[in-house]
């Protein structure tokens, strides 16, 4: 079936009838067969959103378009009629006028040079083309920030506009994360606690004034034995070993007196220092992960079908790990989500399930999102912590005295201080041609002799053959003949350090400008 709608050039702007009309394929053979028809060989070419007035050959007395989506049709007069493009595309015009049916090809296009216009209007120091493809629009070139691609986007799209974009954003587009994350933590503990027992034939007794956790320093277990008579003279005797604390740090004793002391006197100074630099590199918009450390089991207890509980184990990470997703936004401007942790294993805090001990995690943890131009540090996270805690347990009276009170008291006193923070530096990079140095790239395994005669092991690298005079030549002229090694490789953030070679003793000077004047200036 073929649709089409018919204008009557006596119904002026209208359709005719306000109807659409259906002919069937044999009937328009058969209306062809016996109507004298004509083609257009060129076709009317109408912008999209515009009008253009066409002048017809002969009055028309009826007009029909195939696609009214495309364009829309007016008769103005029966010589001229009146084209509105209204959706980009294409379609046929067949016009009627006595014996006379001609048949016109419309074309509508979207106006390309206005939005070409448009566009470097908008974007003036970019790259930006826009060309037709049948009925849609191709946006080429390069963007120069990645906002600028989406307002693009908008522009397009606020005004119906069928395209495809293949625009790039310029620059280069891998981004080098180096994260810094250091730790300084010290710890200063002062403790003080005497524990004694005395005993005797008519009498026994002692101090045993403890820590804040409850009992003695070094806990003596005294008294009668169980099932022992209250009558007559009651057998007191030690229930348990005295043993020695390992938090003692001064005992002794006098057997002849019977008497024995427990001293538990510390001053006690802890430092850490915690730098973790990793390095990683990711292509913008897409997420990388970094880890260096291992896994440490964790048993699980759960219930099994027999009614009886089975242990199943599972691994946690621990160590250095990095997770950043970078975003290039162009002119050398970068936005990151960063989420650095470093973690390590301690015993403070562990447990113990079913036997197995659980050791705790450490861990300095930071996530967040931020934005930083190329080469540019950012502290993303700071921490400064400083505690203080003491603690005195005495017997009261005796052991508010001065001196002597120090004998019935146990004081502890703690303070504490950490400094923690996270540098981030992201870097715009390209790979290398060449690989750089490794490490472990000058290693040497050592002979028989270095090993077994000298206790060595690592070998002695052989080495470098010496430099021509040419090339010594080259290095003066540019200013770089006191250098030494393959090249000035430092960590991230350290300046390199200063060269300890010393200038050449021996020159050549054949054939070099300045003659033995060169030498002398090497060897100063």
């Amino acid at each position: 079936m073929t649709t089409r709608t018919e204008y009557s050039a006596s119904a002026g702007r209208q359709p005719k009838s306000g109807r659409t009309r259906c002919y069937c394929t044999v009937a328009a053979v058969v209306m062809l067969a016996l109507t004298s028809v004509a083609t257009a060989a060129d076709p009317v070419k109408v912008l999209l959103g515009q009008s253009q007035l066409v002048d017809t050959p002969w009055p028309v007395t009826r007009v029909a378009v195939t696609d009214p989506a495309v364009v829309n049709v007016q008769v103005l007069t029966p010589s001229q009629i009146l084209l509105q493009g209204t959706q980009a595309g294409e379609t046929d015009i067949l016009l009627w006028g006595g014996d006379e049916v001609k048949t016109t090809r419309v074309e509508v296009e979207i106006d390309v040079a206005r939005i070409r216009q448009e566009l470097q209007g908008l974007f003036p120091r970019t790259t930006v083309e826009a060309s037709r493809f049948r009925d849609m629009v191709i946006v080429k070139g390069t963007l120069s920030r990645a906002e600028q691609i989406a307002q693009m986007r908008s522009l397009l799209d606020a005004q119906d506009i069928k395209y495809l974009d293949m625009t790039t954003l310029g620059g280069v587009q891998q981004v080098l994360l180096q994260v810094r994350i250091a730790e300084v933590s010290r710890t200063a503990i002062r403790t003080l606690g005497v524990n004694f027992f005395d005993g005797g034939e008519n009498f026994f007794g002692g101090v045993s004034v403890g820590a804040a956790s409850g009992g003695a320093l070094n806990p003596v277990s005294v008294g009668p034995a169980e099932g022992t008579s209250i009558l007559g003279n009651i057998p007191f005797t030690f229930n348990a070993d005295v043993g020695v604390n390992s938090s003692m740090t001064v005992f002794g004793g006098f057997p002849d007196k019977n008497f024995q002391f427990f001293i538990q006197a510390l001053a006690e100074n802890q430092y850490l220092r915690i730098l973790a630099e990793p390095t990683l590199v990711a292509l913008s918009g897409e997420e990388a992960s970094f880890l260096a450390g291992g896994e440490f089991p964790i048993p699980v207890a759960q219930d099994s079908s027999g009614g009886g509980t089975s242990i199943t184990i599972e691994y946690r990470e621990f160590g250095v790990r990095l997770r950043f997703r970078p975003t290039v936004l162009g002119d050398g401007t970068i936005q990151l989500y960063v989420a650095p942790e470093v973690s390590e294993l301690t015993d403070i805090g562990a447990v113990e399930i079913s036997g197995f001990r659980v050791p705790a995690v450490s861990t300095r943890r930071a996530e967040t999102t931020l934005q930083l131009k190329n080469h540019q540090t950012f502290a993303m996270a700071g921490l400064i912590n400083r505690t203080a805690t003491a603690r005195s347990s005495r017997i009261p009276g005796i052991g508010d005295l001065p001196v002597l009170g120090a004998l019935f008291r146990s004081s502890r006193h703690s303070s504490g201080e950490t400094e923690l923070v996270v540098l981030v530096t992201a870097s715009l990079v390209e790979p290398l041609n060449t690989a750089p140095p490794w490490p472990g790239m000058g290693h040497v395994m050592p002979n028989d002799w270095e090993f077994y005669l000298l206790g060595q092991i690592e070998g002695v690298a052989p080495g470098a053959p010496p430099a021509a005079a040419e090339d010594i030549q080259l290095l003066h002229e540019m200013g770089l003949y006191r250098l030494k090694g393959p090249g000035a490789w430092a960590r991230h953030g350290q300046q390199a350090a200063a060269s300890q070679a010393a200038p050449p003793r021996e020159l050549t000077t054949t054939g070099l400008p300045g003659g033995a004047g060169v030498q002398d200036e090497i060897t100063r």
